[in-house]
């Protein structure tokens, strides 16, 4: 038996990542389709990319590891299969899709296998120099894919698809350049940052990442993977809570890379229909209380959110979960998730496998008018005659009452500086992010049967820190499934459902 949960002190209104849509063994046409309902349905909840998942130059005679099916140039770069995708004809590659995709208002991306392929370095097809536009020579010579491929670190899942290259020379660097060049000129958004044309770089180092392998490419890329392929199972969901937590005590969550900011990838969502039929097909194999546990989970560990199912066949219960405003306020705006461990249960079972992390907290403060356009969403207003409020208006809370604070009343999450008068309760972080005082908390039960979770007020991090410098006058606030009301200032708790979680969006003076 396990319990988890993670704790949010603040909002912090940065968007830190690329919802996105995932889909693999397809044609345009069924492609086309899904991205129209991401644009139709998704688009205003913050999902902005459709991505082709790999083998889409791959031809569907062969399987995910067969050698010689492959659809490749004269310079040894993929290409998509014409018979999935007849509008690459001609060497158009993804031009007439991205474009499609793009008058949407969408981003367009593909997934890319590192390396070279077999199939090239067999063939020992030379290297594009795209200066010249002729095979790259170095030394006198040209060099060809068999001088860059290192045949001894093949793919380990896909042993006769790629192979590793050695980038460190001319000729390596030189391959790939002539790679993101193609894709970038096909109008692909979602692979490198550094050409002319802006492109987002998400990257897998491999089946078991570690936070010391992470601080090697984090300030490298935009996103990169942490997990296994994750499937429709409790096993794999099961497995990523320790992946999560270690990347959060690190402090590895919004790091700062090269361009923005670095974001851990738990995978993608194995929701509603999966598409590859060689491998999974829908529909979803595990419970609701396990897809809520999972989407909160990597909402709370703030991964990039990628959907991975058939979306012509949603069903309206998974629409509305990976679409719910309070977890997707979570994903977007929440700084200073970690575990916490200070709970108690019925049976007063202990977790295994878990320490308690003592989590450091700074302070920083400026201010801000309502009207300042990083203070997006937010509004002040009267209320009951003379008495004012700040009040925030998420984009993706339609059906929702806004958030407002009076600006008499402190939230205890806000800095002892921001109480020196009324109009100065919310806080602006130096790189120009507003915070308020509100606190997510979320009970995971790992267990399989149903279990109350309790946990005290005042050893949440949020209080624990202000000492005796503050005292707690009450918390109010509401657990987001069962929508129960909650005030207190001693202990919270939830009756939880195996597999399942209760989240707490509280409010604290």
């Amino acid at each position: 038996m396990m319990f988890f949960f993670l704790l949010n002190l603040s909002i912090n209104f940065v968007r830190p990542f690329y919802k996105t849509y995932s889909f693999s063994w397809i044609i345009s046409e069924e492609y086309l389709q899904n991205a129209n309902i991401i644009s139709q349905q998704l688009i205003a909840y913050g999902y902005q990319y459709a991505i082709v998942d790999y083998l889409w130059y791959r031809s569907l005679k062969g399987d995910s590891n067969y050698l010689g099916f492959d659809m490749i140039d004269e310079w040894g770069r993929m290409l998509p299969d014409p018979e999935r995708w007849p509008s690459s004809r001609g060497r158009r590659g993804f031009t007439d899709v991205a474009n499609k995709v793009h008058s949407m208002g969408l981003k367009f991306g593909i997934h890319l296998m590192p390396g070279t392929s077999t199939q090239a370095s067999n063939n020992n097809m030379p290297i594009l120099d795209t200066t010249t536009g002729q095979p790259y020579m170095e030394s006198g010579r040209v060099w060809n894919a068999k001088d860059i491929g290192i045949p001894s670190r093949a793919c380990k899942w896909m042993t006769n698809g790629f192979m590793a290259i050695n980038a460190t020379t001319g000729a390596g660097k030189a391959f790939l350049r002539s790679i993101y060049e193609l894709y970038a000129s096909w109008g692909v958004d979602f692979i490198l940052n550094g050409l002319e044309h802006p492109i987002v770089l998400s990257l897998s180092p491999g089946v078991s990442p570690t936070p010391l392998m992470a601080n090697s490419v984090s300030s490298l890329v935009n996103t990169y993977r942490v997990t296994e392929d994750d499937w429709d199972e409790w096993s794999a969901i099961l497995a990523d809570f320790n992946v999560a937590r270690d990347f959060a005590a690190s402090n590895l969550i919004g790091k700062t890379c090269l361009r923005g900011k670095s974001w851990p990838d738990l995978d993608m969502l194995p929701f509603g229909w999966i598409t590859d039929a060689a491998v999974r097909e829908g529909p979803h194999r595990v419970t609701q209380d396990e897809q809520r546990t999972q989407m909160t989970l990597w909402c709370m560990a703030k991964s990039p959110i990628m959907y991975g199912g058939d979306l012509r066949k949603i069903d309206a219960w998974t629409l509305g979960l990976i679409t719910n405003p309070t977890l997707l306020n979570i994903n977007i705006f929440s700084s200073d998730n970690h575990e916490f461990l200070e709970i108690t249960t019925l049976n007063d079972v202990k977790t295994k496998g878990h320490t308690v992390t003592k989590v450091p907290f700074t302070y920083s403060l400026a201010l801000t008018e309502c009207t300042d356009p990083k203070a997006s969403g937010w509004s002040s207003e009267k209320y009951n005659q003379d008495l004012e409020r700040i009040c925030f208006k998420s984009p993706t809370q339609d059906q929702e009452e806004p958030f407002c604070v009076h600006k008499r009343e402190l939230p205890i999450a806000s800095s002892k500086q921001s109480s020196i008068q009324s109009e100065q309760i919310w806080k602006l972080k130096s790189n120009g992010t507003l915070v308020n005082g509100e606190i997510y908390v979320a009970f995971f039960n790992l267990n399989n049967e149903t279990t109350r979770i309790s946990a005290n007020i005042a050893d949440l991090p949020a209080f624990s820190r202000l000492g005796t410098r503050r005292k707690l006058r009450i918390c109010a606030g509401t657990e987001t499934w069962s929508r129960s009301i909650i005030r207190t200032k001693t202990t919270f708790s939830a009756e939880v459902p195996g597999h399942g979680i209760a989240l707490f969006v509280l409010k604290c003076l």
